[in-house]
């Protein structure tokens, strides 16, 4: 099943539901950060919750998760943007714990601790930026927990990562259902009985559900499917980047560079993208902010 993230009304337009297929994305994410089965997990997780909540901002945005804890994996940073583009790593990769209750356990692998929600303007703008305890470092209970604190949003949160023997991801995925203003309690418990016998998010995908697909599953047949777009991996980084960010270290910092090693070597944390900037190119950066 292709990854996709759908978007959708349903009840009169009363209540909002989203719905993410990701396996590619979070099977490319482990493979990039070599992560246990924990970390993977949680890192899937979390990407998945991000381009969900992604979907609900504006275009000019970009959204961004933290989730610090006192656990041993002791971090996630996964940002996403409207279009479906996602990265992000684990602070620990090799983090991995006995399960729990026949799940992989994320939350004892988080621990307690903090989330940050921002919202980024890709040009001017402000930013917003929020910080919620954790509920219970499960991921899809945190998110559920910032939309109700900072946004005062009811909504139900699920997201999934099923990782095989071999340590790949088979499925992965989550759904996102809040009420609108105007909807009726009626329809708010129909949903959520509805969320309650539902199979994990990543169940629903091993069955061969799409994104659509589940959100019919949530909401039925009363769905105004508004939206669907392709879901991927894929970092920000450039080489351009990196030459900004070396000149930024200032013209002593670089000198020490060339006289110690005479080259810079960068890895982006987010892809793990690895780039080298020769002597030469060294040299032609500290010319440039002469120049100017």
């Amino acid at each position: 099943m292709a990854d996709r993230v759908a978007r959708a009304l349903g009840h009169g337009g009363t209540v909002r539901a989203l719905a993410a297929v990701t396996t590619d994305l979070v099977e490319e994410a482990r493979r990039r950060h070599d992560t246990a089965p924990t970390a993977t997990a949680a890192l899937g997780r979390a990407l998945t919750g991000a381009l969900l909540l992604a979907s609900t901002i504006k275009r000019d945005e970009r959204l961004s998760l933290e989730f610090s804890g006192d656990g041993p994996l002791r971090g996630v940073l996964v940002d996403a943007t409207p279009d479906g583009d996602a990265r992000g790593y684990v602070l620990r990769p090799a983090t991995h714990l006995p399960p729990r209750a026949g799940k992989l356990d994320v939350g004892g692998a988080l621990g307690r601790g903090v989330l940050c929600v921002m919202r980024v303007p890709i040009a001017a703008g402000t930013l917003y930026r929020s910080v919620v305890p954790l509920e219970s470092g499960e991921i899809g209970a945190d998110l559920a927990g910032y939309l109700l604190k900072s946004e005062q949003a009811p909504a139900a949160v699920g997201v999934g990562v099923f990782v095989g023997v071999d340590g790949q991801v088979v499925a992965a995925g989550g759904h996102l259902v809040q009420a609108l203003p105007g909807a009726s309690e009626r329809a708010l418990d129909t949903i959520a009985g509805r969320v309650e016998h539902l199979a994990s998010p990543s169940e629903l995908v091993r069955e061969g559900l799409s994104a659509s697909d589940i959100l019919r599953r949530i909401v039925g047949e009363d769905l105004a499917l508004l939206e669907e777009h392709d879901a991927r991996f894929r970092c920000r980084c450039s080489r351009e980047r990196v030459a900004i960010a070396i000149l930024a270290m200032g013209r002593r910092e670089i000198e020490s560079v060339l006289a110690d090693d005479r080259r810079a070597e960068v890895t982006c944390e987010f892809c793990t993208q690895r780039y080298v900037l020769e002597e030469d190119e060294l040299r032609g950066l500290l010319e440039g902010e002469q120049r100017v």
